[in-house]
C-alpha cells in the first residue's frame, strides 16, 4: 500500500506493529525527491503488501519532520514494530534501495506470521485474535517476538504467556513486560490479598472474571468505577491493574482511548 501520511503516530508507528512501513520524507520543490519517488513506488508495488510506503510531505507536516530529526531530503526510513530500524538520505539507485530493503526486512517479515492476530487484537476481538494466533503455529525468535506472542495469548492462557517470557525480554519493553507478567498473575489468582472491604474485593474479582472471558472493556469499566470510590482501593492494586491493562493494550488501542479520560478523572478527584 502507498499512502500520504496525515497521522504519523497511527499511520507509521502503530501500523508498523503489523507490517514494516517505509517513510519517504519529501517535498514538491525537491528535485531528487521527485526522482526517488517513482523508484520507491515501483518497489512498493512489486512488494505485494510485504511492506507499506508512507509518503510524508515535510512542508505539510513540518513539526513531525523536525521531531524525527530530518535535516535534508529525500530522507527514507523503515519502521518495524513501532521503532525506526534504518534510514538512508539522498537519491540512491534502485539496486541499492533493493539491497537496503532486503537487509532490513528480515526482521519485519516475522511480524507477518501473526499479522491477522495482531489486527484482530487491535480491533478488540481478543478471542478471534487468539484463534488466529494458534492457527499460525509460528514460534518466537527474539525478545520482541516473545512479547508479541505473550500479549496475544495472555487472556486465553496466562500460564503460557508467562512461560513465553524470559527475564531478558524485559530489556526490549519494560512496561509491556511488567504489564503482561502482572496481569497473568492476576488471572492465575495471585496478587489478590490485603483487602479490607469484601464488597470492593468482590467487585475487583468480577473484573478479573471479565478478563478471563476476554471482556476487556467490562474489566476496565469495573475497575475504573472502583477507582472513583477510592484511587488507593486494594492498597493500590486496582490502580496497578488498570495501568497494566493500558500498557497491555497499547495507548492508541480503541479501548485505551475510550477509557483514558474516565481513568484520569478517577485518579485526580
Amino acid at each position: 500500500m502507498i499512502f500520504d501520511v496525515s497521522d504519523f503516530q497511527k499511520e507509521v508507528i502503530e501500523r508498523s506493529q503489523i507490517k514494516p512501513v517505509v517513510v519517504d520524507f519529501w517535498a514538491a520543490w525537491c528535485g531528487p525527491c521527485r526522482m526517488l519517488s517513482p523508484i520507491l513506488e515501483e518497489l512498493a508495488e512489486q512488494a505485494k503488501d510485504r511492506w507499506d510506503l508512507a509518503k510524508l510531505n515535510v512542508d505539510e507536516l513540518n513539526e513531525v519532520a523536525i521531531e524525527c530529526g530530518v535535516s535534508g531530503i529525500p530522507d527514507v526510513r523503515i519502521f518495524i514494530s513501532g521503532k525506526e530500524k534504518d534510514r538512508f538520505i539522498g537519491l540512491q539507485p534502485k539496486i541499492a534501495i533493493q539491497n537496503w530493503l532486503e537487509k532490513n526486512l528480515g526482521e519485519g517479515t516475522k511480524k507477518a506470521k501473526w499479522q491477522d492476530s495482531i489486527e484482530l487484537f487491535q480491533q478488540g476481538k481478543f478471542h478471534e485474535s487468539y484463534v488466529a494466533f494458534e492457527k499460525a503455529k509460528d514460534k518466537p525468535e527474539d525478545a520482541q517476538d516473545s512479547l508479541t506472542c505473550a500479549r496475544l495469548v495472555l487472556l486465553a492462557n496466562p500460564q503460557k504467556a508467562l512461560e513465553m517470557l524470559d527475564s531478558s525480554d524485559r530489556l526490549e519493553d519494560p512496561e509491556l513486560f511488567d504489564a503482561i507478567s502482572f496481569l497473568a498473575r492476576l488471572l492465575l489468582g495471585k496478587e489478590i490479598e490485603n483487602w479490607a472491604d469484601e464488597k470492593q474485593k468482590k467487585d475487583f474479582m468480577e473484573g478479573i472474571e471479565a478478563l478471563k472471558s476476554m471482556d476487556v472493556e467490562k474489566a476496565l469499566s469495573q475497575w475504573i468505577s472502583l477507582l472513583h470510590q477510592n484511587k488507593n482501593v486494594g492498597q493500590g492494586l486496582v490502580l496497578k491493574a488498570v495501568r497494566s491493562l493500558f500498557y497491555y493494550l497499547g495507548h492508541r488501542h480503541p479501548l485505551s482511548l475510550k477509557y483514558s479520560r474516565p481513568f484520569s478523572t478517577a485518579i485526580n478527584i
